[in-house]
């Protein structure tokens, strides 16, 4: 019994690694052919499996389709292996959970882990420290860069967004998008449309605030060979519904302008003026620009779930 149960971890690990492998898509790799997270935080309409079953674990769980800092490995730190290894035996259990209860659907990977709001203050209460913010303005603000985001991804050049992500996310979803590159594949999204787009919270840490997001989208998704023209993974007619969590910070001290969106600056290298709603590099001393110093940028996005209708 022992060594039919090793066989079949080590069988799930493979399959579960050549999967993570290929079918990780759409901006920053949070999509895939595969469908995961439950319905703990929004309904999409069922979960397909409860996960909890009654235990209690403290929900340390391996996800899939996105790590905390942009990255679709689903491990963080160097523990990838070992994220295999684990993802393999909760497969298994799912299995043998799904079996016992008779279920014919097919097992769903957890997704990411989403922030416990009770770790964060009320959005009303940011009006202390920002008196001109407005939630809706702000949402609107989010579903816009939603969409930007994809356009930007499936055109392969991150460079318009450079403004509205932290150095270290900008340069980890650059890196993944290299593989669409190096490859000459295209992920293509179509059909974006936001469904909804709703602020949990916010906190103070290290001297920047930091407000977090959900977005729920429904996408088009998948990926063509740039020579052929062929789909190589996704179906470009099935459509995927999303849900994701965005935390975005700014230094602490900022204030929302006047007007909605970005506005116009100062340089904070050279002093010059500019507009980061056009630019994001200062025409004058040449200074890569975000705007996390005086305006809101995205430090990270998890995929909190997947659905595939149909």
């Amino acid at each position: 019994m022992k060594k039919r149960l090793m066989a079949v971890l080590l069988s799930l690990l493979l399959i579960f690694g050549a999967l993570h492998l290929i079918a990780s898509a759409d901006f920053g790799d949070y999509g895939g052919d595969y469908d995961f997270g439950g319905g703990d935080s929004y309904d999409w309409g069922g979960n397909d499996y409860d996960w909890d079953d009654d235990d209690d674990d403290g929900g340390n769980y391996y996800y899939y389709g996105g790590s905390d800092s942009g990255d679709s490995s689903g491990t963080s730190g160097n523990s990838w292996i070992g994220g295999l290894v684990l993802a393999a035996i909760i497969v298994a259990v799912i299995l043998l959970k799904s079996k016992k209860k008779g279920r014919g659907k097919a097992p769903v990977m957890p997704g990411a882990q989403a922030t416990d709001p009770s770790t964060l203050r009320a959005m009303q209460e940011y009006l202390s420290v920002d008196p001109q913010f407005s939630e809706s303005e702000f949402r609107e603000k989010l579903s816009n860069l939603y969409v930007q985001f994809q356009n930007a991804w499936q055109g392969k050049d991150l460079t318009p967004l450079r403004p509205y992500l932290t150095d270290a996310f900008f340069n980890k979803c650059d890196r993944q998008l290299d593989a669409y590159r190096q490859n000459r594949q295209t992920n293509r999204v179509e059909r974006i449309s936001v469904l909804g787009v709703d602020l949990v919270g916010w906190k103070q840490e290290s001297g920047v605030d930091v407000v977090i997001a959900r977005l729920r989208t429904r996408i088009v998704d998948y990926v063509v060979d740039d020579a052929t023209g062929s789909i190589v993974r996704g179906s470009n007619t099935a459509e995927k519904f999303m849900e994701y969590e965005w935390d975005l910070v700014r230094s602490s001290g900022q204030t929302t302008a006047s007007g909605t969106g970005t506005t116009s600056q100062t340089c904070p290298h050279c002093g010059a003026p500019i507009d980061v709603n056009h630019t994001a590099v200062c025409e004058y001393c040449g200074s890569v620009l975000t705007t996390d110093t005086f305006d809101w940028a995205v430090r990270e996005i998890k995929g909190l779930s997947q659905r595939t209708a149909g």
